[in-house]
């Protein structure tokens, strides 16, 4: 799995080029936590390439969400699939996830949101 972050003026994109599976979840965690560490709590989680995300996956992705929010800021959700969907819906996590049809969308919902 390939990692790919970019920003956007204060928006962090963060993006996977496949599906976030056990074997994946050091690195992913780490390179969140990096981010975090940076200061940089407005985030982008873009799905497009994501087919699936593993059960530890999720906590981590919760996780970072949570940090996230400690420091003022938030985290979003684009370009999910029907699976990972269907994930967030069966767990109930759409009742706290905020998902976007495009990185673009969910930039611009997030760039309202910022102080």
């Amino acid at each position: 799995m390939k990692i790919k972050v970019r920003e956007e003026g204060s928006v962090v994109i963060f993006s996977v080029d496949s599906s976030v599976l056990q074997e994946h979840i050091p690195v992913f965690r780490e390179r969140l936590n990096d981010i975090i560490a940076r200061k940089k709590c407005w985030i982008v989680f873009d799905l497009f390439e994501a087919h699936y995300i593993s059960s530890i996956g999720i906590s981590v992705l919760l996780e970072i969400k949570k940090k996230a929010n400690d420091s003022g800021g938030e985290v979003v959700f684009a370009n999910v699939n029907h699976l990972i969907m269907n994930l967030f819906k069966v767990t109930e996590l759409l009742k706290t996830l905020e998902v976007h049809n495009s990185v673009e969308e969910a930039v611009e919902a997030l760039k309202k949101k910022m102080p």
